[in-house]
Parts: C-alpha cells; sequence; structure tokens
C-alpha cells in the first residue's frame, strides 16, 4: 500500500472542528489519514465552526464535517466522503474490518467487536477488531467509534486517549436516528 500511495498525489490540510483540529490527507481518489491532532484540549464548543485552517485544496470531506456537527439530522443525505482505495489495498483482515465498517456502519449505529469480526469471518477474533480500530487511519469517515463492546459498553478511541469522545460522538449520532 505505500506503494500506492506515493502514486498518490497527496494533499495536506488542518480543519478545525468542535473537537479539536483535525490533521487531513486527501488525494484526487479519497481520504488517506483523518486524525486529531495529537496535545489538544478536550474540550467539545459546537460553537467553533468546521474551517480550514492550513493548506488549501477543495476536500469533500470539509462540507461533510461542517454538517457532522451542524446538522447531524441531514448528515444521511450527505454522500460518505470517499477514501482513497489504497486505504484498503494491504489485504490483510484490518483492511477488511475498515472496509466492513465503512460501508457498512452508518450513522447512529453501532455494532460489537464481535459482531464485526463475525461480518468480516472471523467469528471470536473481537480483538483483533480492536487493533483494526486502533489502527485506522481515517477517523470518523471509517467509523470506529461505532464499534462498541459487548453489553453496549463504549469501549476505547484514540488508542484509550479519547474515550470521552467516542462517548461523546456516539451521543451526538443518536439524534439522527
Amino acid at each position: 500500500s505505500l506503494l500506492q500511495e506515493t502514486m498518490c498525489d497527496l494533499s495536506d490540510l488542518k480543519m478545525q472542528s468542535p473537537v479539536g483540529v483535525w490533521d487531513v490527507q486527501f488525494c484526487m481518489s479519497g481520504l488517506h489519514w483523518v486524525k486529531l491532532v495529537k496535545g489538544q484540549n478536550q474540550d467539545i464548543d459546537l460553537k467553533i465552526s468546521v474551517e480550514l485552517v492550513e493548506g488549501n485544496g477543495l476536500c469533500p470531506f470539509l462540507n461533510w464535517l461542517t454538517v457532522y456537527f451542524a446538522n447531524i439530522c441531514s448528515l444521511k443525505s450527505e454522500a460518505l466522503p470517499e477514501v482513497c482505495p489504497s486505504v484498503f489495498h494491504g489485504g490483510g483482515f484490518r483492511e477488511k474490518v475498515w472496509q466492513e465498517i465503512y460501508k457498512n456502519l452508518g450513522v447512529g449505529q453501532t455494532a460489537t467487536y464481535g459482531e464485526i469480526a463475525t461480518r468480516c469471518g472471523s467469528k471470536g477474533a473481537s480483538q483483533a477488531i480492536g487493533t483494526a480500530m486502533n489502527t485506522n487511519p481515517v477517523s470518523l469517515v471509517i467509523p470506529c467509534h461505532r464499534v462498541v463492546k459487548a453489553g453496549g459498553k463504549p469501549g476505547h478511541y484514540s488508542g484509550g486517549t479519547r474515550d470521552y469522545l467516542k462517548i461523546w460522538l456516539l451521543d451526538h449520532e443518536k439524534q439522527a436516528v
């Protein structure tokens, strides 16, 4: 997949949002990377608008992210931002997992680690699902925050450093149901 990525002409952006500043990398074919910049404070402020703070280039993710925070109820009528096929090219288990949740776990839905393992043909591989979630390169769009523990507990987010945000995102998305 590294070879594929070097063939993509990548643009880098930083976007501010109510939950922090996102690092975004994309090419003509879609997103490669969406991650919150490390070391930000944990305040969530819906008065902060989504906007470009660094870089330039037309990225459909900007509009989607705006709707996500400002008007989640209408998000279903927005096209899900494209993820570059190279993100899924490793062909391994984690790429299969990312593709599964990207295509089949919509806003307001959740699934357990075990359910995703079963959907990916590896019943009982909950721990491997957790590892795949932890290495997800495209946060929010490949919605690892919607994968929860059996029994409904949220589980970790961002390697356990932003569990509060997973809970907030899930509560926020309940408005869209």
